[in-house]
């Protein structure tokens, strides 16, 4: 019975991660077409042509209408797309972390709850479009980043009371949350000033997707290729 139970769980797991990696592939995908398209502009120069990776939020694609005043109503369908996309992996994501958690069934609740919480606020943001619903848009993204990082907080502590493999998850998840900790507190520094932010904020922005992406990424080829390869270890010991 325990043994069919056990195939069971390493079944589900497998498919969360397959999920995850599969939702953050289409993510990538519909990213890279509506950056394609994106006629161009952003907070620090609205004449820019074209999307650029660290001068441009996420969100500024998601626009019907982009920065520089030109239609991008196609390239806003994707964008839309594609974070939606990202929140299917951020869903997977939570559920499947607690799995290398030793002895952490309080951080498991917790990490689920907040996770997917977060996840619930996130993927209101793409559909609320400053340029539409003003600083409703600013204010889902602060929510959904507050309780993305209490999720995180959550998930790296559990990850490093729980053993080698789970440790190196933990680093990476730690990167992460001090990238994402740091793009919260400065969007919230520029949020109502006369100016627009500095270019740290939106690339700050970027490299905490880039790391939360690599831990996401990371927890996914463990389910799927980890346990393997440190029994292939095992044996050849």
């Amino acid at each position: 019975m325990r043994a069919c139970i056990n195939r069971e769980l390493a079944a589900w797991e497998r498919r969360c991660a397959l999920t995850l990696l599969g939702a953050w592939l289409a993510f990538l995908g519909l990213f890279c077409a509506a950056g394609a398209i994106y006629p161009g502009g952003n907070w620090l120069d609205r004449s820019a042509h074209g999307h650029v990776f660290f001068a441009n939020y996420f969100c500024d694609l998601t626009q019907p209408v982009s920065l520089s005043g030109v239609d991008n109503s196609l390239g806003s369908r994707l964008a839309q797309l594609a974070l939606l996309c990202f929140a299917v992996a951020l869903a997977a994501f939570f559920w499947l972390i607690p799995r290398y958690f030793v002895g952490g069934a309080r951080a498991t609740v917790w990490v689920r709850r907040l996770g997917q919480c977060a996840v619930l606020s996130y993927a209101a943001v793409p559909l609320t479009p400053s340029a539409r619903f003003g600083e409703v848009h600013a204010w889902l993204a602060l929510l959904a980043g507050a309780l993305g990082i209490a999720a995180a907080l959550c998930a790296v502590w559990a990850l490093w009371r729980s053993g080698r493999t789970a440790r190196g998850l933990a680093g990476i998840g730690a990167s992460a949350l001090a990238a994402g900790t740091l793009h919260a507190v400065l969007f919230v520094h520029y949020m109502h000033g006369s100016e627009p932010a500095p270019l740290i904020v939106p690339a700050a922005q970027k490299v905490a997707a880039l790391l939360l992406s690599a831990w996401m990424l990371g927890l996914a080829w463990l389910t799927l290729f980890g346990d393997v390869a440190i029994r292939r270890r095992e044996i050849d010991r």
